[in-house]
């Protein structure tokens, strides 16, 4: 029969194999967004249905500004995706911080 340490230490280790690999993650978050134009006789300004787009960027933060990247529609999946395995990365690290003190709790 298992520890309970053993137990945890298995968690750990099925939770760090389905984390995705660190070449593919963005932090960030995907933005689509529609656009009115500037030609005022444009009928994207009567209704939503008829503005521009959908347009794609990456929205993200460095110390005190915030940063805006235009995303090709060509990449749009990939780097959805990006954004999406960061944050199964960041929960990833969330589960196994948890079951590290479930870990410490147990020597103490």
């Amino acid at each position: 029969m298992q520890s309970q340490r053993q137990r945890l230490n298995k968690k750990k280790q099925n939770i760090t194999s389905k984390l995705p690999p660190l070449t593919e993650i963005l932090r960030g978050t995907f933005i689509e967004w529609w656009q009115v134009c500037a030609r005022s006789n444009c009928k994207c300004h009567k209704s939503r249905k008829y503005q521009h787009g959908p347009f794609y960027r990456v929205s993200y933060s460095k110390g005190n500004r915030s940063y805006h990247v235009y995303v090709p529609l060509k990449d749009k999946e990939k780097i959805k995706t990006w954004v999406n395995n960061y944050n199964k990365l960041w929960q990833g690290i969330e589960d196994i911080s948890a079951l590290n003190i479930k870990l410490i709790r147990k020597t103490v």
